[in-house]
């Protein structure tokens, strides 16, 4: 991601934004206790929307995300996110994150994903906007919404990040203004959210995980 650095921001990348494992029976593992790489389908072109249509009916919802390293649980957070938890909830529905890859991994900060052109410049069509609550503490396991250095606090287009350790948690917290999605903090979620983490290559700031990982599905469940 141009620009980034680590206590400012998981920005959304150039241009556009500056964001910047579970799978089948018969699938093959690499050493990492991911799907090796020689699995990882041809990503399909993902459609642009104007806007999210409602999909969350106010009951507690989640979004079950599995990866190629494992289960990611998400508890959407419909009250500090605002409009946020419904818009990705709306595009999980639709498919669009499926095949979509981690496209940066940072150590001890965090993972980052949900970007249709893989490389942290794209998004689905349309952005909202959430408030985010005041003095908010970032922790390992939250799920927010990269965004643009332009854009406001809270904004959200596709691109979210999962914290992946307590230092990144710090680092935004200093400066809160990425918008909620909700939580992944069950024992299965925290051990994906570390498979992952392992993969972020020391030093890099910007780069991908060293060896691709992918999701595989993201369902919605009320």
């Amino acid at each position: 991601m141009a620009g980034f650095n680590r206590v400012a921001a998981v920005v959304v990348v150039a241009g556009a934004l500056l964001t910047g494992c579970g799978g089948s029976s018969t699938t093959t593992t690499s050493a990492s206790g991911c799907l090796a790489p020689d699995k990882q389908p041809k990503p399909d072109k993902k459609p642009s929307f104007e806007k999210a249509e409602t999909v969350l009916t106010g009951a507690p919802a989640r979004i079950v995300m599995t990866t190629s390293c494992g289960v990611i649980t998400i508890a959407l957070d419909a009250k500090a996110g605002g409009p946020i938890p419904n818009s990705i909830a709306f595009l999980a529905s639709k498919g669009f994150y499926d095949g979509l890859t981690f496209h940066r991994v940072v150590e001890n900060f965090v993972l980052q994903g949900g970007d249709p052109n893989g490389d942290g410049t794209g998004d689905a069509g349309y952005e909202v906007v959430g408030t985010v609550p005041k003095g908010y503490t970032y922790k390992v396991g939250d799920v927010a919404m990269a965004k643009t250095s332009q854009a406001p606090s809270g904004a959200s287009g596709s691109q979210f990040f999962i914290v992946s350790a307590p230092e990144g948690g710090a680092a935004l917290t200093s400066q809160p203004v990425y918008g909620i999605l909700g939580r992944a903090t069950d024992a299965a979620s925290l051990a994906t959210i570390n498979r992952i983490a392992a993969l972020a290559v020391p030093g890099e700031q910007s780069a991908p995980p060293s060896q691709p990982v992918w999701i595989v599905s993201a369902k919605v469940e009320q």
